[in-house]
């Protein structure tokens, strides 16, 4: 089956994604039970019984205990949508509405950082320095905030007095190296685990001006079990900083070879070799900033693993510590998409300066968002405002993306061959999606040999694209040609993707265009499981099953896809097979 939407093209800057750290593998070490979700707790253990049993001032009046309970469940019910902007404002009409018992007061504290409330929630902390109760969230934002002001044989005092748990083992290593790290003195030996903080401890090291231990870190780093090739370029970049260049080219070079598109790597390797390598690398300067981009790359961890919550509190403390951290910006934004809290993660994009580097790329995440919600005019109008939007290609191609979505390919195709004769003749290789987007318009628009034209020059770039070789097989199989090579092309794109409904349809559906009909049946159901409310996958295994002699069974799914489905002339085809069955297939 085609997925005619926007294929999945990374959504960060080639520059943006070639400085990113692959996180995935590295949060194994830290899955214990007893980790983060420690924090968590405190955002969801609270019971409405706790409000309700606290002693009240006897000017309250059950009207105001209606409220408090009110405010609770607002703030417990915004939590878990993720709304938690709204879930801090109702814990804090309850925090100034009832007495504070030690649960509200931790709940309030932790939706205030989460909610990019640091000031709020360093106040909720400092109301319990001291007390015998006082929580290792507590404390951690105390060492925070001590860290901001430069304080930090004050961090360091309250660090000694944290009590070893979950939450200490995780984030421990990289608080106290910045914290000696803030009062001169260099303490990484904890700081070896993984290549995350290995990579702190070589920051450390810069920062202190002490790289007679670097380049063997180094060296370790790049040798640890499992390494990815973003944490390989992420040493380059390291190599790079502290003069052994050949080693730094060596792995640019080695990034070429399996990512052609990443330019960004020419680039870095052309500096090296002119002595501008000071850029490939951004020195620390202050240990706060330090332990900000820590904090951030356990959030990115977190982030990862879907553990959001937690992620968002350390995101803002990142930002607490350093305001300018515009990966983290963009992180938080991915969190409120993810959860489609589209106007907060707006209000990030757009407090990207217009002057930084990654600009456009969060004037594209706003466009996709406003693609998303429905606000076309918008974004039309914000992609019209980009300077040069009538010969830059990845605007032309946005515009082009709006328009197909909205299935106005003829619209779609005009941007995208503008775009395709800004570039002149030979697409470069980072362009391959073009000409797989154009292969689509030009499919839409019932332009075969130009569709296939394009199809295959962006399969030639890209021999191993799931969806472009679903895409191209699909359509060769609909027509009924080049059937062989066509279930070829689609099993390779189902091995890649194993878990894409709509590829595992595709693979089902040419079975059933060949008459594979017992394999059809195995693999149409298992299209259904992955995407259970598509139309067109449920009418597949529909025609699969009536073919089987399953009529019963086929007369459910072609019900249940014209109860999901608003295409009229689908419809009236289902509603004919429901009246009058299939034909047999032909030999």
């Amino acid at each position: 089956m085609f997925k005619t939407l926007s294929i999945i093209v990374a959504s960060c800057t080639l520059t943006y994604c070639a400085t990113q750290m692959d996180y995935k593998k590295f949060s194994a070490s830290f899955k214990s039970a007893d980790t983060i979700p420690y924090i968590d707790s405190h955002i969801s253990k609270i019971d409405i019984e706790t409000i309700e049993e606290q002693p009240k001032p006897e000017r309250e009046s059950a009207d105001i205990k209606s409220v408090q309970a009110g405010d609770y469940l607002s703030s417990r019910y915004a939590q878990r949508t993720h709304d938690w902007k709204n879930a801090n404002l109702f814990i804090d009409r309850l925090y100034s509405n009832t007495e504070v018992t030690d649960d509200i007061q931790q709940r309030a504290m932790v939706l205030a950082m989460g909610a990019g409330d640091a000031k709020k929630a360093l106040k909720f902390a400092k109301e319990t320095e001291g007390q015998d109760n006082q929580s290792t969230i507590a404390t951690l934002f105390l060492i925070i905030d001590a860290v901001k002001n430069d304080d930090y044989a004050r961090a360091n005092t309250l660090y000694e007095a944290l009590q070893y748990d979950g939450t200490v083992k995780f984030i421990g290593p990289f608080l106290k190296g910045w914290i000696d790290a803030g009062l001169g003195q260099s303490n990484i030996k904890s700081l070896n685990e993984n290549t995350i903080q290995l990579y702190h401890s070589i920051l450390i090291s810069d920062y202190l001006k002490d790289h007679t231990e670097v380049e063997k870190m180094i060296d370790y780093a790049l040798n640890v079990e499992d390494i990815t090739l973003n944490e390989k370029l992420r040493i380059a970049d390291l190599y790079g900083h502290i003069g052994a260049s050949d080693k730094a080219i060596a792995i640019y070079k080695e990034g070429l070879k399996t990512q052609p598109d990443l330019k960004i790597l020419e680039e870095k390797i052309s500096a090296i070799e002119k002595g501008e390598a000071e850029p490939l690398f951004d020195t620390i300067t202050n240990a706060s900033h330090g332990m900000a981009k820590a904090f951030h790359d356990i959030s990115s961890i977190l982030y990862t693993e879907s553990n959001d919550d937690s992620a968002r509190v350390f995101a803002h403390a990142a930002l607490y510590l350093n305001p300018n951290l515009i990966e983290t910006k963009f992180l938080i934004a991915e969190i409120n998409v993810r959860h489609k809290q589209y106007n907060t993660a707006l209000e990030y994009y757009k407090s990207i300066p217009k002057e930084n580097e990654h600009y456009l790329q969060a004037q594209y995440e706003i466009v996709d968002i406003y693609d998303e919600t429905n606000r076309l005019n918008e974004a039309f109008k914000l992609l019209d405002s980009l300077s040069n939007n009538q010969t830059d290609v990845d605007t032309l191609m946005k515009i082009g993306d709006l328009y197909r979505h909205q299935e106005k390919y003829k619209d779609a195709l005009k941007a995208y061959q503008k775009a395709y004769d800004v570039l002149g003749d030979t697409v470069p290789d980072e362009y391959w999606h073009l000409h797989y987007v154009l292969g689509i318009a030009y499919e839409q628009t019932d332009n075969w040999p130009k569709a296939e034209k394009h199809l295959k020059a962006s399969l030639a770039m890209r021999p191993d694209q799931p969806f472009v070789l679903n895409y191209l097989g699909y359509a060769w199989a609909d027509q009924n040609i080049h059937l062989e090579e066509a279930q070829e092309m689609i099993q390779r794109a189902v091995n890649l993707k194993p878990n894409d409904g709509y590829i595992t349809d595709s693979l089902g559906w040419i079975m059933y265009r060949t008459g594979d009909l017992v394999n059809a049946t195995r693999v149409m159901e298992r299209a259904v499981q992955l995407l259970p409310y598509d139309p067109t996958v449920n009418d597949h295994l529909g025609d699969v099953y009536w073919q089987v002699g399953r009529h019963r069974e086929a007369r459910f799914q072609w019900k249940r896809a014209i109860n999901h489905s608003k295409d009229p002339e689908q419809i009236k085809a289902i509603e004919e097979k429901l009246a009058n069955g299939l034909e047999p297939l032909s030999p």
